[in-house]
């Protein structure tokens, strides 16, 4: 049984699935107090199945591997160390820049 309302997983998911949020799945997870892993595997259903993809039947998929828990973890950190380094490039660009 889930603990999110379908709203609630619908609306992170399109929000996941906007172009212009690729990569951010981190932030998402941090505004809305999930795990980033729950918002790739709602916008991945989303995108499959679109809203009936979200239906509390659909919500858990076929058990994972130790290994592949353990890659989207590794995963999730090194996209939100990727993000970081972009911050401090453009913040040492503009400081050179000066």
């Amino acid at each position: 049984m889930s603990i999110y309302k379908k709203s609630f997983r619908i609306k992170v998911a399109k929000e996941a699935a906007q172009p212009s949020n690729d990569g951010q799945e981190q932030v998402i997870a941090m505004k809305y107090g999930i795990k980033p892993w729950t918002v790739l595997h709602w916008r991945d259903l989303y995108l499959a199945e679109g809203t009936d993809g979200l239906t509390k039947g659909k919500l858990r998929g076929p058990r994972k591997s130790e290994r592949e828990l353990q890659l989207e973890k590794e995963n999730a950190a090194l996209r939100e160390e990727i993000e970081v380094l972009k911050k401090a490039a453009a913040f040492l660009a503009s400081v050179k820049a000066d």
